[in-house]
């Protein structure tokens, strides 16, 4: 059965279109749009009118892309940015007029839920829980799991959309912007202190667009070519992710600019990513980080269509 995933996240939407055969998950097309729609409205809890354009010329196109494909199933998720701004349910309604689909709008648990099942379809887990993390613009996600069940699970409206613009922070970070920024962060997930002392683990599993550049960077620097996009995960050098972490967190765009590898529809991102994860790492001893290349998108697939 051939059937089309649409993500509709805060800083970027996702087509997906994928067919099972012989009982496994193939893809046949992806793609990816940058909209940006936390920029200029979403600590006013509003999606501003350009990024509402934005939203609706992508899914113009991802729709020629389905009919191209003929696909006649999809599912339609929206996350953050829709569930918590004052028009996210009018634009949910101009979408599914435009793609003739019903948008679900789903909850922070629901987003967490997706994420796990798009990871394990790409990582080998093991019996032991690892955390986690997808870094998203209007929310991130942190869920503790193996490869049989989801242990703990949380949504946090920490997007790096959402820290740019209540934060405002200068570009390079100032010390007072990391100060104050990383203790808003722990303020947030003060939780994660007794969660990760009930669960106790020692290795991070990152996925979605963040992540996704980190490991593209660090791939650039090994072996000075891009990340290879058929691989479903990448095992990441402990020492070197931690130190790209530090450099991304005090550079300049102008810095970011001559890194290879980098994505620059995230480059005005990347510094507060970097600093979230840097963050969130603080409550564990972190010995092994790996590069999920499936996420939401791929775990709506599997969980509504295998």
């Amino acid at each position: 059965m051939r059937a089309a995933v649409v993500d509709l996240g805060t800083n970027t939407f996702n087509l997906l279109i994928a067919e099972k055969k012989e009982g496994k998950y193939v893809e046949i097309y992806r793609d990816k749009c940058s909209v940006k729609l936390g920029k200029g409205g979403l600590a006013q809890n509003v999606i501003a009118s350009d990024a509402y354009q934005r939203a609706l010329n992508a899914i113009d196109n991802y729709y020629k892309q389905i009919n191209h494909y003929q696909v006649k199933t999809i599912k339609v998720v929206a996350t953050s940015a829709f569930r918590t701004t004052q028009n996210g349910l009018q634009l949910a309604e101009e979408i599914k007029h435009r793609i003739g689909t019903d948008v679900d709008i789903i909850d922070g648990d629901e987003e967490a839920e997706y994420i796990y099942y798009g990871i394990r379809e790409a990582v080998p887990l093991t019996d032991k829980n690892v955390l986690m993390v997808d870094i998203g613009g209007g929310s991130n996600e942190l869920i503790i799991g193996n490869k049989h069940t989801i242990t703990w699970k949380k949504s946090y409206k920490l997007g790096i959309s959402r820290l740019i613009e209540m934060f405002k922070p200068n570009d390079p970070l100032t010390p007072s912007d990391i100060k104050t920024i990383s203790e808003y962060i722990r303020t947030e997930t003060s939780d994660l202190t007794d969660i990760l002392y009930k669960y106790p683990l020692n290795t991070l599993v990152g996925s979605s667009g963040s992540f996704d550049l980190i490991a593209n960077i660090l791939h650039y620097k090994d072996h000075n070519i891009p990340i290879d996009l058929t691989r479903t995960y990448n095992v990441l050098n402990v020492w070197h992710f931690f130190r790209l972490l530090d450099t991304l967190i005090i550079s300049s765009y102008e810095q970011r600019q001559d890194m290879p590898g980098m994505d620059m529809t995230r480059i005005e991102m990347i510094p507060i990513a970097a600093l979230f994860i840097r963050t969130i790492v603080e409550n564990f001893t972190c010995k092994q980080v790996l590069h999920s290349a499936y996420a939401i998108k791929e775990g709506v697939w599997i969980k509504n269509f295998m």
